[in-house]
């Protein structure tokens, strides 16, 4: 099923925000006038604001017009296919600072659970970090890439530097991605506790293979999220 159009034009009025259009808790054009912009129908960019009102993006004032948040209106972040900003976005465009520090980072052997997602090696770097949203933590991520195809890995403080950034520079950047959205129940208490979340309580979770240009496997990422603090917003076929 194709994206409905109130998605893209819910991303380009993202874009106008990101590109300055508008300030913390400035009045936003009206429907009529974004409608006329964007080329969409009032009913389509209606159903835009609304969405992310409800994010917490944009506020509505009673007879006063719809504006753009800051930090104060929401501390809910939107992930997931559906979603027109990336966590670190989400996080700027509220007037909020994004930032992670790396919990731990080691090489692990002969994990089964690895093995089988890839066949062809069997030692791996794992990363752990955590993102916070001005100090607040609202993810942990755990990554996995094989220690052959970055054996220089261990040289890089990924705190400060992109992992994304690295495995470009070993030409090996995963640009592709398959992703599976999913809820579970806390087990690890040690763990989990980095985002406030406690045994038996449910954590959200996206799991994503990320594959290079060529179709080559390098990475595989379980992000566990907060769900106090994160929507999934995922397209379903029906």
């Amino acid at each position: 099923m194709g994206k409905f159009l109130y998605l893209e034009a819910k991303r380009k009025i993202v874009e106008m925000i990101q590109g300055g259009d508008f300030g913390s808790n400035d009045k936003i054009l009206s429907e009529r006038e974004l409608a006329d912009i964007l080329g969409y129908s009032r009913m389509t960019v209606k159903k835009a604001i609304g969405s992310l009102v409800e994010d917490g993006v944009l506020y509505k004032k009673r007879g006063a017009g719809t504006f753009l948040s800051n930090e104060g209106h929401s501390n809910r972040f939107e992930v997931g296919d559906e979603s027109p900003l990336s966590l670190t976005q989400g996080i700027r465009i509220k007037g909020m600072e994004s930032s992670s520090f790396v919990e731990s980072f080691k090489l692990v052997y002969d994990d089964p659970e690895l093995m089988a997602v890839f066949p062809e090696y069997f030692e791996f770097f794992e990363l752990i970090r955590v993102r916070e949203a001005n100090e607040d933590k609202v993810s942990l991520q755990i990554a996995y890439f094989p220690f052959r195809l970055f054996k220089d890995a261990h040289r890089y403080d990924f705190g400060s530097f992109s992992l994304y950034d690295y495995m470009e520079y070993k030409n090996k950047r995963p640009v592709k991605f398959k992703k599976q959205f999913y809820a579970s129940r806390v087990e690890d208490e040690k763990q989990f506790s980095k985002i406030n979340m406690r045994p038996g309580e449910y954590v959200l979770c996206i799991e994503y293979y990320g594959y290079t240009d060529q179709n080559e496997l390098v990475e595989y990422t379980k992000s566990f999220f907060n769900p106090e603090k994160i929507t999934f917003n995922v397209e379903t076929d029906y």
